[in-house]
């Protein structure tokens, strides 16, 4: 077989040659090959066929490397710069206005349709050179003729179109920025988060079991994004019993492209970068640093640590639970936390299988606050402060901060909060000391009214430094010391109701059934002021071998000698194939007699040269070591590892000794599905039994139907195969098409380019795809759509006669959208057909030579693999 192929909406192939034919067609094109170098290709009829009539018109192929026009994908470069990938319209060059100019510089003879606004969304300053009329902006042009030494060249092969545009002719934007008229808001769609998740647990001194649901339902109208987020909690021991629903927050938001910002309506938490984050439900509007791209980007929080047993980890933010997982043995890394406050600290608390646990705030509002030159961020804040907790008053605030970047790396930043019982008043600045680093610096006056009636006035000095020392390896992530004086309170202070006690309440047991303990870090006594505070994070690269790294925090207090101390410190890396991980950890605070003190040392190796297979599975063979405050040691070994052709299940199993409990053992299994999410875990020891389960997944209602998958991320792709039913998603473990060809991609980045895949691997014998990568580019909370054209139908070779003869060589053939060009006798490959249709050949200029032919497959036609028809063109 010998192919002609014409990637885009059309392939064509030429299949059977006869060994006449094929000596005729080499003869043809030897014959080209020793031609004049600029000379044009000239098929000759008579080597091709004895008979002329019986070849058609081949003009379009004579000029070397020419192509036929139509719709291609194809990636674009700007200036050697991947832009992006889209489909356009190629018509022949021939027909452009300027024929004198050298704007294209390729063999194709073809022409790229590009309109003004296109060239625009690629960062071209067409008003520079384009006048902006209805006619400009209405038909196809060459950068060229209009932009001095600006080209295309259309690399056929790989499908990519370069554009050459002079640096003087593009507007001047920021590193990896993508144009707002690419931005897209999405589709109207009603959107359904759910999870749930239980335990149940037999220990020595009771049992217990618990139930947790939540439910996060939405709506995109527009660009508008609706919220609801709620949760349902069921408990039971011998302790507590409670049934309850809980409303966490409702919100109404948009995004504001002019101001590079978001409005919100609802339930909501204020950023950190000036003052410390607070709940509050109200407006809000403020800068949306997400709208800009990477290069102009903050910072966003990591959650690590490390849990000895099957644990559970749960993460609250101004007294809410945001996010609670259940972790194997071994260090953690959590990423994805689902914004229910856009920041704030978080405080992390780890509950072990045997009850025992661990507290500890990630503080992630602490950076220097710096801003480009001419870079501005403001928000502005009206509402009723919102805490997690009835000891929590709900005073009406005000708040406002402003940062500035100003000229010579200096930042200004300030702001004010106004509530009943609370005035503050903040102003700062932050400074770029080159190779010193950077470092910022501000003073807070508050004056405040505690639950007491007291009156009080103060002051509060704060400095934050970070420093990166490349050629070292080191990194000051933060170091930080604030000082505040005996009369300084902050608002979420003088919302509380009573002077000291607990901020929330002790309503849980743990495997054992014994109550668990609240964290000292959440009583308070607000007349022990906090006085000092000194925090550090610092991180060094160790050659190939990993990383130490080092984190503590120091707090005194006014009116007592108590201080609190939080230090985490530890190494990371690999040695040969091993990796390790050792760390420690010391809490002491000033309520608490004796200190927690923990190591923890945990090894994995793969044993791919063992148990390896063409799915690319591998199996890790694990060891955990720990020893805690009371000096109990204990050892832990275990697998883990993938399973399923999609790799899409993981697995853990381990078993494990304490001189003081004795044997333990776990074992977990977490499924990632098409339609959602499941995880089942087993653990036990001599003092308790416990069995842990859960489900989640999404559901996206829209215009076409539901579509269900897997739990959603804040922004989402809605893949749209219509008839494409068991195609796979590429880079998402689980999720296919459902039998109606839709599937969804539960993350994107927002105000980023996704590439959204189908693999073409997991189509079936009767099914082609025109293309099968699309790209997005969504706003924040929106529901894009990514849509795939496809063909579900038989593969067919006619064998075409035409008035008792075979159709001439090279005749283009099509039906409908799908094309092939005719070989010897008369034979066309088409694939994607249907049942019954009409396909229509065509073989030169003028009725007649065309003709077109009526089929219909029969019972036995439909069986074979590749159909073959007889028939007679009419």
């Amino acid at each position: 077989m010998w192919t002609l192929k014409k990637q885009g909406n059309h392939q064509f192939r030429i299949i059977k040659i006869s060994p006449g034919s094929f000596f005729s067609v080499t003869a043809a094109l030897t014959c080209l090959v020793f031609t004049q170098a600029h000379a044009e290709l000239y098929f000759a009829p008579a080597l091709i066929s004895a008979d002329p009539q019986m070849v058609a018109d081949l003009s379009r192929f004579e000029k070397s490397g020419t192509q036929l026009p139509g719709n291609y994908q194809v990636d674009i470069y700007v200036n050697e710069e991947y832009i992006t990938s889209r489909s356009l319209n190629f018509s022949i060059a021939e027909n452009k206005v300027s024929k004198n100019v050298d704007d294209i510089r390729d063999d194709t003879g073809l022409i790229a349709c590009l309109m003004p606004s296109d060239l625009e969304s690629l960062g071209v300053n067409i008003n520079k050179f384009l006048l902006p009329t209805t006619e400009n902006n209405e038909k196809c042009i060459s950068p060229g003729e209009y932009i001095p030494d600006a080209f295309t060249f259309f690399d056929f092969e790989r499908m990519r179109l370069n554009i050459s545009i002079p640096q003087a002719a593009m507007l001047s934007s920021a590193r990896g920025s993508i144009s707002s008229e690419r931005w897209d808001s999405g589709i109207n769609a009603a959107i359904l988060n759910y999870s749930f998740s239980g335990n149940s647990s037999n220990g020595i001194y009771g049992n217990s079991r618990s139930n947790y649901i939540n439910l996060n339902s939405g709506l995109n109208i527009g660009a508008w994004r609706i919220r609801d987020f709620r949760n349902f909690n069921e408990y039971d021991s011998k302790y507590y019993s409670y049934r309850k629903w809980q409303h966490t927050q409702s919100y109404a938001e948009r995004i504001i492209t002019p101001l590079r910002s978001e409005l919100m309506v609802g339930d909501g938490s204020t950023n950190s970068d000036v003052f410390d984050s607070l709940g509050f439900r109200g407006v809000q509007i403020a800068t949306d640093e997400n709208m800009y791209p990477d290069s102009m980007r903050g910072f966003a929080p990591v959650v690590r640590g490390t849990a000895r047993t099957n644990a559970r980890v749960t993460i609250k933010q101004n007294g809410y639970t945001v996010y609670q997982t259940f972790v194997s043995p071994g260090a953690f890394i959590i990423n994805d936390l689902y914004p229910v406050g856009s920041s704030g600290d978080l405080e992390v608390l780890v509950v072990e299988a045997d009850g025992s646990t661990q507290a500890y705030t990630v503080p992630f509002s602490s950076l220097p606050v710096l801003q480009r030159e001419g870079q501005l961020k403001y928000s502005l804040t009206a509402g009723r402060y919102q805490a997690g907790s009835d000891r929590y008053n709900h005073p009406k605030f005000m708040q406002g901060t402003l940062v500035l970047g100003l000229p010579n790396n200096i930042t200004v930043y300030g702001g004010m909060q106004l509530a009943e019982n609370y005035l503050s008043g903040l102003l700062g600045g932050g400074f770029n000391l080159g190779v010193l680093g950077a470092l910022s610096a501000d003073v807070t006056k508050a004056s405040s009214t505690l639950a007491d009636g007291s009156q009080h006035q103060g002051l509060s000095l704060r400095f934050l430094y970070a420093r990166t020392l490349n050629s070292l390896g080191t990194t000051f992530q933060v170091s930080g010391y604030r000082y505040s004086t005996q009369g300084f309170h902050s608002l979420d202070e003088t919302a509380l109701k009573k002077m000291n006690g607990w901020r929330y309440d002790a309503d849980t047991v743990d495997a054992e059934g014994m109550p668990i303990k609240l964290p000292n870090s959440d009583y308070y006594n607000l007349n022990n002021s906090r006085r000092a505070k000194l925090q550090a994070s610092i991180s060094q690269q160790i050659g190939n071998m990993g990383s130490v790294y080092f984190s503590g925090v120091r707090q005194t207090y006014w009116n007592t000698t108590g201080i609190n101390n939080s230090l985490q410190a530890g190494v990371t890396g690999s040695v040969g194939r091993v990796n390790y991980s050792l760390s420690y950890s010391y809490n002491k605070t000033s309520e608490q007699p004796v200190a927690d003190r923990s190591v923890f040392l945990s090894m994995s190796v793969p044993l791919d040269s063992l148990f390896s297979d063409k799915n690319r599975r591998t199996i890790y063979a694990t060891y955990n070591a720990s020893k805690d405050s009371d000096g109990t040691i204990s050892h832990q070994t275990g697998f883990n590892g993938t399973a399923l052709e999609a790799n899409n299940m993981d697995w853990n199993i381990s078993q494990g000794y304490t001189k003081k409990g004795g044997n333990n053992g776990a074992l977990g299994l977490n499924y990632k599905g098409g339609n959602g999410n499941a995880s089942l875990g087993y653990s036990y020891s001599s003092t308790y039994r416990q069995t842990n389960y859960g489900f989640a997944g999404g559901a996206i209602l829209h215009s076409d139907g539901l579509t269900l998958g897997q739990p959603l991320g804040d922004t989402s792709v809605l893949v749209a195969a219509p008839g494409l039913a068991a195609v796979s998603v590429e880079n998402e473990a689980g999720v296919s098409t459902d039998s109606r060809g839709y599937a969804i991609k539960p993350y994107a980045s927002a105000y980023h380019e996704n590439r959204v895949a189908l693999d073409p691997t997991s189509l079936d014998d009767f099914t082609d795809i025109e293309t099968s990568v699309s790209r997005v580019v969504p706003t924040r909370g929106a529901i894009v759509r990514a849509s795939f054209k496809g063909h579900s139908g038989y593969r067919v070779i006619f064998s075409l006669n035409y008035k008792g003869s075979p159709l001439p060589f090279g005749t283009l053939v099509t039906a409908g959208e799908r094309g092939g060009i005719v070989g010897d006798n008369g034979q066309v490959y088409l694939s994607g057909m249907q049942d019954e249709g009409i396909i229509r050949a065509e073989w030169g200029g003028g009725k007649s030579r065309q003709c077109s032919l009526n089929y219909r497959f029969t019972a036995q036609m439909k069986n074979q693999t590749v159909v073959k028809i007889n028939g007679d063109c009419q």
